[in-house]
């Protein structure tokens, strides 16, 4: 959407008859595993007399719903799903939208605002959660590492030249399937990753050691 919303705008600065479709999207990412329940949502100390204190995911969506419209804001929940917080979610998911914290405070989602949730696998997700949110299932083996590997290269080949992305693919050819090959059926991991995530930590591995990060 991003680069839709670019290819307008570059549109109409020729003077080219263009219609604004696609707006800008600017994404905020929250691991909700990564801090507890009450660091995610807001809580009440123990002072006296007790002081609110706000969460980060309430902070994060309180600062996305008083912001202007002109540009969508997404929040990424980056993380394994659980009954301790999803559930909390439920509210925010059905049509009205709308967040209530436990100081009586009342965030509602406004129309440019979505939540992702990227996750694993919902096998601690109950019905209630599953029901009020869209899916979209991609399937590593299905989808395989070349897609990804051919973006990486596409993005050499636009930085260094043709020959260096030539150069890129023929190794690609000729070696990084076999090694795959070999790791599947020869080796045993300790933690098991799938082949996408082994293309991506060999690109990085490759872009430090020729110093083109």
């Amino acid at each position: 959407m991003n680069l839709l919303h670019k290819e307008e705008k570059e549109k109409f600065n020729k003077g080219e008859d263009a219609e604004y479709n696609y707006r800008p999207v600017h994404t905020e990412i929250v691991n909700p595993k990564a801090i507890d329940l009450n660091e995610l949502y807001g809580f009440f100390d123990d002072g006296s007399p007790p002081q609110w204190r706000q969460g980060i995911l309430s902070e994060v969506l309180k600062n996305m719903v008083t912001e202007k419209q002109d540009k969508s804001r997404w929040i990424v929940l980056d993380g394994p799903v659980d009954t301790l917080w999803i559930e909390t979610m439920n509210s925010v998911l059905d049509d009205s939208k709308l967040l209530t914290l436990q100081n009586g405070d009342r965030i509602a989602l406004t129309p440019n605002v979505r939540l992702l949730f990227e996750v694993e696998n919902l096998k601690q997700a109950s019905l209630a959660t599953v029901s009020r949110a869209g899916m979209i299932y991609m399937d590593l083996d299905e989808l395989g590492w070349k897609p990804y590997f051919e973006q990486w290269i596409a993005g050499k080949t636009e930085k260094f030249g043709q020959e260096y992305g030539e150069r890129l693919t023929e190794f690609t050819n000729k070696w990084l399937e076999k090694v795959l090959t070999i790791k599947k059926t020869h080796c045993k991991e300790l933690v098991k990753t799938s082949e996408t995530s082994c293309c991506r930590s060999m690109t990085k591995l490759f872009d430090a050691m020729t110093g083109n990060l």
